[in-house]
């Protein structure tokens, strides 16, 4: 590429010194119609055959620029780039000097291909043989800097159009529009926005669609719907497009109904909704956990003249697979075979996912084997879910093996790898092979995160060991880490374990201070901790609040709180609580009946214990030997 782009430079200078018996105006006729005519019927092989032997044959003259310039336009439509190139180099070459159009062909062509370096200099070449790069020729280039991500080199070049005495049009304006509402400078768009009304360009539907599909990115799907109703108003038509960004964005945030409302209007506009609008909404739903009314519409999808794609069936599959509905996942890809639509390593990753969450670990491990039969390569997500998949069926060794088995596949192990791997050990109590890991990723400069830290803090204090614990809660904030409220219920659990009731309301309200709602462990925790130390009054209080805040006791925070009550005579009390518990939907088990019969037992009301022992095996629920030894004592 080099070597090429160095003899381009070299002749560049050299196209006003042509040599006039091999110039355009020498046409040999039959050659150029020729070139076009393959151009016309697609033979672009031949095309280029055709006019490298033109070139190369000096008794010849030379193919005119139009034929050369319609073989490169039809080359760089077909995405032939290389062979693109060849051709303006054998232009080059042969001294075809290219105009306007020629270069915003080639600049074109390097702005697809991401050599954004070559495109530029294009440009620069163009300026040195005469040329004023026009609107086309900038706004080509702005879209590529854009798409390769070199943001700051696509506005120099806006900025530059006005110097060059180049009007930016709305195309222009559109590109970087959109380029800025990829990147999440929403602010600066509609600044923007405001500059091309007052240079008298109006909005179009692309300039909407753009920045209502941004709003929806960020949530402000009210604002992106006023916008909706005053494009109409200003008299541009919503496309699919429109209301597909919409009822994508509803979807995300789980505003089921609304997105079915727009997806009607879609209809009563008389607009086709396409397989994107159908994929938004079936996945919205699918995550919804409505996949009844999913099937509905993917089923609805022929009736509309819509070809399935093979992402339709892994949303639809992925949503049975989270439900653990597997025997209609795996219906759905024999409905894909029987289709013709190919698998993709986001089905297969979706069936992994979902025959490890019910702990069917053979079958997922099939299933991954039959990736490469399928020329599929499993990716990073893939091999997290298997590892995660092994690390919650308690089998470490296997996990790892994938783990060390992800550098021979070119697959580089990231944080959720990690983060999922030392979860698994710490759950396990193996926090030495927990923080290798958590030592190794940093080594790798894999930054560790919230799971991470949090993964590691919690074992740390099942075990007891709270110092450590502490020191990475202090460590991740240095590092501006924020802890969720699983860090936080897991040391409050871990300090109220070891009767440290001051540290863990200390770290309870240090959460309400930065808005982070306590979550049933944490509640639990200190209910029991204030049971224990027989501060009923504030373990009450605890337990009211959690309630009023629409926090639902589990059985944990019952068996708890009863145990307390028991534990200081108030029987009455512990038994309101052990009636109320299936009320609310909630299941006594048997360390809740241990507590109240224990209590009954020392209160001297052995018949009362009698009869709740004997209720147990009515609710499924078998006494253990503690029961039966505390009964037999207090009997004698």
């Amino acid at each position: 590429m080099r070597r090429k782009t160095v003899l381009f430079l070299w002749k560049k200078n050299s196209f006003a010194h042509t040599n006039p018996q091999r110039s355009f105006h020498n046409l040999n006729a039959t050659a150029d119609t020729r070139i076009k005519q393959l151009c016309q019927t697609n033979r672009l092989t031949e095309a280029v055959e055709t006019l490298k032997q033109l070139v190369l044959d000096k008794s010849k003259p030379n193919p005119s620029l139009i034929s050369c310039t319609i073989l490169l336009s039809s080359l760089v439509r077909r995405k032939w780039h290389e062979l693109a190139l060849s051709v303006y180099n054998l232009m080059v070459e042969a001294d075809i000097v290219p105009d306007m159009v020629t270069f915003n062909i080639i600049i074109n062509s390097h702005c697809q291909t991401g050599r954004m370096d070559y495109a530029f200099k294009v440009l620069e070449t163009m300026e040195s043989a005469g040329y004023i790069p026009n609107v086309i020729s900038f706004n080509t280039l702005i879209k590529g800097f854009f798409r390769a991500g070199r943001v700051e080199d696509a506005l120099k070049l806006f900025n530059r159009m006005t110097t060059k005495q180049q009007t930016p049009d709305l195309l222009t304006y559109n590109t970087v529009v959109d380029g800025l509402c990829k990147i999440g400078k929403t602010h600066e768009a509609f600044g923007l926005i405001a500059v091309m009304l007052q240079k008298g360009h109006e909005a179009d539907s692309f300039t909407f669609t753009t920045l209502i599909d941004r709003l929806c990115k960020e949530g402000k799907l009210q604002d992106a719907k006023k916008l909706l109703y005053q494009m109409s108003k200003e008299g541009h038509d919503p496309t699919v497009i429109t209301f597909t960004a919409l009822i994508d964005g509803f979807c995300k945030e789980g505003k089921l109904d609304e997105a079915m409302e727009l997806f009607y209007e879609i209809t009563s506009k008389s607009l086709c909704s396409d397989v994107v609008t159908y994929n938004a909404l079936i996945d919205g739903l699918c995550k919804g956990g409505k996949l009844d009314e999913a099937m509905k519409l993917f089923n609805e999808i022929p009736s509309k003249n819509i070809s399935r794609t093979v992402v339709t069936y892994s949303i639809l599959i992925d949503g049975f697979c989270k439900q653990g509905k597997l025997e209609e996942a795996m219906k759905l890809v024999s409905d894909m075979h029987r289709k013709n639509i190919s698998p993709t390593v986001v089905t297969y990753s979706a069936l992994i996912d979902g025959f490890c969450k019910e702990g069917k670990l053979k079958e997922a491990v099939k299933l991954f084997n039959q990736m490469p039969s399928k020329i599929i390569s499993p990716s990073v997500v893939t091999y997290n879910m298997l590892i995660d998949g092994f690390c919650k069926g308690g089998k470490l060794e296997e996990a790892m093996q994938f783990f060390y088995e992800m550098p021979f596949k070119n697959i580089c192990p990231n944080i959720v790898t990690y983060s999922v791997l030392i979860d698994g050990f710490s759950k396990q109590g193996k926090l030495e092979e927990s923080m290798k890991l958590f030592y190794d990723m940093q080594r790798k400069n894999i930054c560790p995160d919230v799971v991470a830290y949090s993964a590691l803090i919690d074992g740390f204090c099942k075990e007891g060991k709270l110092d450590e614990a502490r020191k990475l809660f202090n460590d991740m904030q240095k590092k501006n880490i924020c802890p969720t409220v699983v860090t936080y219920s897991a040391l409050i659990d871990g300090f109220c374990k070891q009767g440290k009731l001051p540290q863990s309301m200390k770290l309870f309200h240090g959460m309400l201070r930065k808005n982070i709602c306590p979550d049933v462990v944490a509640y639990s925790a200190l209910i029991d901790g204030f049971c224990k130390e027989g501060r009923l009054d504030e373990a009450r209080k605890l337990f009211n609040d959690m309630r009023r805040k629409n926090i639902c006791p589990t059985v944990v925070t019952y068996s708890a709180i009863i145990d307390g009550f028991c534990k200081h005579g108030k029987l009455n009390e512990a038994m309101k609580l052990l009636y109320d518990m299936p009320r609310k939907n909630i299941c006594p088990n048997d360390i809740t009946y241990r507590a109240v019969i224990d209590g009954f037992c020392k209160a001297g009301k052995l018949d009362e214990a009698r009869k709740l022992f004997y209720e147990m095996p009515n609710k499924n629920i078998y006494p253990s030997d503690v029961m039966y030894d505390t009964l037999i004592e207090s009997s004698l």
